[in-house]
């Protein structure tokens, strides 16, 4: 198993362990992706590994609608069958051996797996933040995602992804990801 492929599985289960957890009510908590709530984070990653598993099968983009739509009426169970979904088709011969389509630049698929990853583990921070949760991030998990993440820093910073960095004097690498992610708490 590729560490592009491993990183995957362990953000993925913490963004399942967060979904989770989520109370009923709090799905419609503001989160701190400016104008989303929680249940909108919880559709747009759904929507991202919809696109990984579709992807992994030699497809395009997932079916693009509004995020809350995306999410329906049991968020958690739409997360949870987006991360289950995209498992299987990675779990597939051959599936990292592909490339993205252009529209994701080509690259190697292997290259895509690890970037999802770190998606996956950056909206639990924003799904666990918006509902007032543990998200459960550890922090080899998180400085193994910040390591990954730098060398990608301009790509990162393109419009429509990650805001700029936040300044942070922490020690703690999972603040050090979160601010390299362009995050500041809801609750701060």
């Amino acid at each position: 198993m590729s560490q592009s492929l491993q990183n995957f599985v362990r953000g993925a289960g913490m963004l399942r362990s967060v979904a989770v957890r989520v109370p009923a009510g709090a799905w419609d908590n503001s989160s701190c992706c400016e104008g989303w709530s929680a249940k909108e984070v919880a559709g747009h990653i759904s929507w991202g590994l919809e696109t990984l598993a579709s992807m992994a099968a030699g497809g395009g983009m997932a079916e693009q609608m509004p995020e809350a739509e995306r999410a329906g009426d049991d968020p958690a169970a739409t997360v949870i069958a987006a991360i289950d979904g995209a498992i299987a088709a990675l779990d597939q011969p051959g599936s990292l051996q592909r490339s993205t389509p252009p529209a994701f630049g080509g690259m190697p698929f292997d290259s895509f797996v690890g970037i999802m990853a770190n998606d996956a583990l950056t909206h639990a921070w924003d799904i666990a933040d918006a509902a007032g949760i543990d998200h459960g991030i550890d922090e080899a998990t998180a400085a193994a995602a910040l390591a990954s993440m730098k060398p990608m820093e301009a790509m990162l910073r393109a419009p429509g992804r990650f805001g700029s960095a936040v300044d942070t004097d922490s020690q703690n690498a999972i603040d050090q990801f979160i601010a390299f992610t362009g995050r500041t708490s809801i609750n701060a």
